[in-house]
């Protein structure tokens, strides 16, 4: 018989009790998309493993992508067939482990005369794309007329427009990706910690790391962790993280993305691949509910006053004025009648993808392979790669640890890898009406899946968690209390960041519902006054942050 379930406070102690106390196999730094899907890998093998992260779970680049599970069509022009059947096998394994958060949606390039690619290129294209999946769902392709695509999407460009061909990608939500992987290492002994900042590697004798010194950022507290392997899964930070003496792997590029009202910028359900006026980028226009979401770009990053150094946590990573301003240059070549505006743009958000470096003359064209090495001083390193590919780069992260750990002297039974089949924990099947209100009964099946009723038996506890944050979103107070409850969100920004896409989608970005999510909040988790008032104005400060843009534009 299982025990009640422990109170947020005592999750947290007992895991950062379990930090500081026990020796691990596995210490993973970090808890992007990279890191959840190692330790979960590892926990479910069997190891002893430990996953920190200076931020949020997903806080960085794991919820600032385009939110596509994808092979990646455009990669075919540069000849990396390995890079899309990867993706696409990938994609399969979570559309059978994680239907909702991995949903097949329609995508249509446009074609125009006179313009590179051609129809028929694009056709051949999505053939050779759909073959590289093995024609496995959601493999399809069709073409489309000019004037059914007038129909589809009647503000898009007209002049010159021979029609489309149309393919099937997926969407998901990545910051729940990556909170389902963290919550199954959990399930599975891991011993998982946000807010817990690794401030520097300890390192024996012989100069091999064993371990590191965390940092508690809620208390100050320092304290020691120790493993046998210590594996940096710090994204974009890798280069930082690990500091002089390791060799430089990356070249971060900044991608930035636009969210508008869908009855201002229309998607009709549908993903639209455009291209840019003046560089001939890809770029796409995607549903997410209300809204539409735009992006992205591709620029090299270069903190401001050293160029030469590696990105580091705490860097101003936003949209720039010239960023808006180039995808709103985009989107009003491809809908002229729309004339969109700084005006129309509610939410904006900007992420770092970690791009190994190589000799690529342009970002778009730099690999999004990944590379899983060992520096001289025992620390394995997981760089590169991309949100499709996660599952495979923890599994084989996890394989190399496992070898590291039968050479140091491991003889216990290791399980085999599982995660290709396992479900994520909301992965199982949902039925029932949720809520009485439709919207918001398709919103936590999409969210939550087989976890959504945990999520409306809160809304049961009082009429006001049922209600909806903001009259225009489906999102419920009820998800607040759920965020502190069962997900481990331990701040403002936490929750409406990355557990409820409020920051991105409420017209105010959720400044006026932010005081009473921190006392919905502040209660769970036993909050002071002056804590409250420090989540509130730290949520609104990213906010701000969010909109500096409009000042240099």
């Amino acid at each position: 018989m299982t025990g009640p379930t422990p109170t947020p406070a005592a999750r947290r102690a007992g895991a950062l009790g379990r930090l500081a106390s026990e020796r691990f196999d596995l210490l993973v730094v970090g808890a992007g998309a990279t890191g959840a899907a190692t330790a979960r890998d590892a926990a479910l093998r069997g190891l002893h493993v430990a996953l920190v992260d200076a931020g949020d779970f997903a806080a960085e680049t794991s919820s600032r992508s385009s939110k596509l599970v994808h092979g990646g069509l455009r990669y075919l022009q540069y000849g990396d067939l390995a890079l899309v059947f990867e993706g696409l096998a990938e994609r399969a394994h979570l559309m059978r482990t994680a239907p909702h958060l991995c949903r097949s949606v329609e995508f249509l390039f446009p074609g125009y005369r006179g313009e590179s690619p051609r129809l028929a290129t694009l056709g051949v294209g999505v053939a050779l794309y759909n073959a590289l999946a093995l024609w496995r769902p959601p493999a399809a392709r069709r073409m489309v007329s000019a004037s059914e695509m007038y129909k589809l999407a009647p503000a898009l460009r007209s002049a010159g427009l021979e029609g489309a061909c149309g393919y099937v990608d997926c969407q998901t939500d990545d910051a729940r990706l990556v909170l389902e992987n963290v919550l199954d290492a959990e399930a599975a002994g891991a011993a998982v910690a946000n807010h817990v900042r690794a401030d520097g590697l300890l390192h024996d004798r012989r100069g091999r790391a064993i371990g590191a010194v965390l940092v508690d950022a809620e208390t100050g507290s320092r304290f020691d962790v120790r493993a046998q392997v210590v594996t940096s899964a710090t994204g974009p930070f890798t280069d930082g993280f690990l500091g002089p003496g390791h060799p430089r792997r990356l070249r971060p590029t900044l991608g930035v993305h636009l969210v508008f009202d869908a009855a201002r910028l229309p998607h009709g359900g549908r993903v639209l691949v455009l291209r840019t006026p003046g560089d001939n980028r890809l770029y796409f226009i995607m549903p997410a509910g209300p809204r539409t979401i735009v992006g992205t770009t591709d620029t090299d990053w270069a903190p401001a006053g050293d160029p030469a150094a590696p990105p580091r946590l705490g860097d101003d990573l936003r949209a720039r004025g010239a960023d808006v301003a180039y995808l709103l240059t985009a989107l009003n070549h491809g809908f002229p009648s729309l004339a969109l505006g700084p005006e129309d743009v509610i939410s904006t958000f900007a992420g770092l993808r970690p791009l190994l470096a190589t000799s690529a003359h342009t970002p778009s064209e730099t690999s999004r392979e990944h590379d899983i090495a060992r520096d001289p001083d025992g620390v394995l390193v997981v760089a590169g790669g991309k949100l499709t590919t996660a599952r495979r780069m923890g599994e084989q992260a996890t394989d190399k640890v496992v070898a590291l750990l039968r050479v140091a002297g491991l003889e216990r039974a290791v399980g085999r890898c599982v995660t290709a089949t396992r479900s994520l924990p909301g992965g199982g099947p949902v039925s029932g009406d949720l809520s009485p209100d439709a919207t918001v009964s398709a919103h936590l099946a999409r969210a939550y899946g087989s976890r959504a009723p945990a999520v409306t038996a809160i809304a049961a506890e009082a009429p006001e968690l049922a209600a909806r944050i903001d009259a225009a979103l489906p999102y419920v107070w009820a998800e607040v209390v759920y965020a502190a409850r069962a997900e481990g969100a331990r701040e403002v920004a936490d929750v409406f960041c990355r557990r409820i896409p409020v920051f991105r989608d409420a017209a105010d970005q959720g400044l006026a519902a932010a005081p009473r999510a921190a006392a919905l909040f502040g209660r769970e988790l036993g909050w002071s006054p002056a804590h409250l008032t420090t989540s509130v104005d730290a949520y609104r400060t990213e906010v701000e942050r969010s909109r500096r843009w409009r000042g240099e534009i």
